[in-house]
């Protein structure tokens, strides 16, 4: 079934390398779960007691990163599917994604306390979604 998603100039371009598709689902699923566990720490402990820095610090902080993730993993499964996704492409957008969630993450895990609850949490899965 993923064989035959990537359109055929984009198979042509990734031919010997691996399936876009494939590369594409993993970048879909991890930012999925980071996003999920993003919203419920920021709906239940982020904003509690010594942690609230402000009203939204929590979801101003965190939720950026994996949302312009999930968009960017969006039109690059329509550009996979209907043009060309050349693995340069693909390259570079891994590593600025995955330089964009090293920031976030450790920024959020700095923030806030390692001690009293799990407010940070959404920093390690930030950390470490690229390095499957």
């Amino acid at each position: 079934m993923l064989s035959s998603f990537p359109s055929t100039r984009t198979q042509n371009h990734w031919r010997g390398i691996t399936n876009p598709a494939f590369w594409l689902l993993l970048c879909f699923a991890s930012t999925i779960i980071t996003l999920i566990i993003t919203i419920i720490i920021n709906a239940t402990v982020s904003s509690d007691g010594h942690n609230d820095y402000s009203a939204g610090t929590g979801w101003t902080m965190m939720l950026p990163m994996p949302v312009i993730a999930l968009l960017w993993t969006l039109i690059d499964l329509v550009v996979c599917r209907f043009t060309l996704l050349h693995p340069i492409h693909a390259l570079v957008m891994s590593l600025l994604l995955a330089l964009g969630y090293a920031v976030t993450g450790a920024i959020t895990i700095a923030m806030y306390a390692w001690d009293t609850d799990g407010s940070w949490a959404p920093g390690v899965p930030m950390l470490f979604t690229f390095s499957l």
